[in-house]
């Protein structure tokens, strides 16, 4: 995966446990790709970039930018701490340079549940973004020009989202929806940016599962975040 680096973000506030564990997961799926960390604590992970903005969604993209601007390569894909990555999330599939790119085969998981299940959730997210480098910088630099101070919580969402585009005022992008053969797993935790998270609620989607390919048993999972 020469043509790639990964964007890895993290306010280092997860456990010490799944840290290991999922930046183990992650770098047993990328290999020897480069790595670009940004975190609010010194990391031994890739060439590390230290973030001392004030923790918001905004905050995640201008750091998003941040290492784009860092990396060589012409794509890049998000990592984030709270998301488990499979080697086919980011080896089989690459968006035409003029579109960005998530992958749909993203089972959320919410740790707060007695009896935990996988289920997937019908949008996308910005765990599962792969995005022309070159594309990303070009629209999240016209965000941060837009919003010289940040925009409104209520604004901010993924690149390539229409609606989202839409209400920040800024180019639309093109978006390509698809689904790996290796499914990728997004924790829904109390130490999330979304205050739906915080409050522990969220909707189940539709489709949902036990246990699943790759990841196995939802509640084994659960146990090591919990752990």
């Amino acid at each position: 995966m020469n043509d790639l680096t990964i964007l890895y973000i993290t306010a280092n506030e997860m456990s010490e446990r799944w840290m290991r564990f999922q930046i183990g997961q992650l770098l047993k799926a990328v290999g020897d790709t480069p790595i670009i960390s940004l975190s609010r604590k010194p990391m031994d992970l890739g060439t590390n970039m230290i973030d001392s903005e004030p923790k918001s969604y905004w905050n995640i993209y201008m750091q998003m930018l941040r290492g784009a601007w860092e990396a060589k390569t012409p794509y890049v894909a998000m990592a984030e701490d709270d998301t488990l990555y499979t080697k086919a999330h980011f080896e089989e599939f690459r968006p035409p340079l003029d579109k960005v790119a998530y992958d749909r085969s993203r089972w959320s998981l919410f740790v707060w549940e007695r009896v935990p299940m996988y289920c997937v959730r019908q949008r996308i997210s910005n765990c599962s973004l792969i995005a022309p480098r070159e594309l990303l910088i070009e629209a999240l630099t016209e965000r941060k020009e837009r919003w010289p101070n940040g925009a409104p919580i209520d604004l901010v969402g993924e690149v390539g989202r229409a609606k989202v585009d839409q209400r920040l005022g800024v180019t639309v992008r093109g978006c390509i929806e698809w689904y790996s053969y290796g499914p990728i797993v997004q924790l829904n935790h109390s130490d999330g940016t979304d205050d739906t998270q915080r409050r522990n609620w969220k909707r189940h989607g539709q489709i949902r599962a036990y246990d699943i390919p790759h990841w196995g048993k939802a509640k084994d999972i659960v146990g090591i975040y919990n752990g």
